[in-house]
């Protein structure tokens, strides 16, 4: 995936105010610090969320006694570092294509509110059955996981989701979050025969997790960020 001169200059402010604070960064923080106007930066910074680079959310200043409209605040993804150490080539070249994965797969979160999850679980498992691609294969899991997750209650997801976000990043929080989400619906004993599948899912999916490259877990990991916080 190409990476404009001028888009690398929007990822690196980005990144160095989120490193700072640890917050999402609001789009006119950004346009002041470049020099440009706040629209400007808004239409760029949502450019590169949809290339993948980063993740946006609303908030409210809480601080104020009338806070008023949410703004839009943005966050770097994983992608970020992999584009600003110079891997703008070969390793990005699979992101483009799994954009349009994710977006398919995110799809079936929204179908959970017409259709029962089990319906939509089968589909997944029959289209994962014919999965070559080890990306492909692992992102299949991670929303069939999801899917049946939501079965439980938020807040298991929300600690499930601390576990792969908070405590590790990277191939080691994927494996953690897959092995912590199969041990939760372990502890219920009317999805037995889903844990038998899932059993399989596990150890497919860390075989395939060791192939996957470092831009490949990259994404891997920020589909996963996604799909939580669409669950939750």
């Amino acid at each position: 995936m190409a990476v404009t001169r001028r888009q690398m200059d929007f990822l690196r402010i980005i990144k160095q105010v989120y490193e700072a604070t640890s917050l999402p960064v609001h789009y006119a923080r950004v346009a002041e610090l470049l020099g440009i106007s706040k629209w400007s930066a808004y239409e760029m910074l949502k450019t590169l969320e949809r290339k993948g680079f980063l993740t946006s959310q609303y908030e409210v200043d809480q601080e104020k006694k009338y806070p008023g409209r949410a703004r839009v605040m943005f966050a770097p993804t994983q992608l970020v570092n992999l584009v600003l150490s110079g891997k703008t080539l070969e390793d990005m070249a699979p992101v483009k294509e799994f954009q349009l994965l994710k977006e398919r797969l995110m799809s079936f979160y929204d179908k959970t509110t017409k259709n029962a999850p089990e319906e939509l679980v089968e589909q997944m498992r029959t289209e994962l059955s014919s999965a070559e691609n080890p990306l492909v294969f692992c992102a299949y899991v991670i929303t069939i996981l999801i899917l049946q997750l939501q079965t439980l209650s938020k807040t298991s997801i929300s600690l499930l989701k601390n576990v792969a976000l908070e405590v590790s990043e990277g191939k080691i929080g994927l494996a953690m979050f897959v092995g912590a989400a199969i041990g939760s619906m372990a502890k219920t004993a009317s999805r037995v025969q889903r844990l038998s599948h899932m059993v399989d899912c596990l150890s497919g999916f860390q075989k395939n997790l060791a192939m996957l490259s470092q831009s490949e877990q990259a994404l891997l990991m920020n589909f996963l960020s996604e799909t939580l916080a669409k669950a939750t």
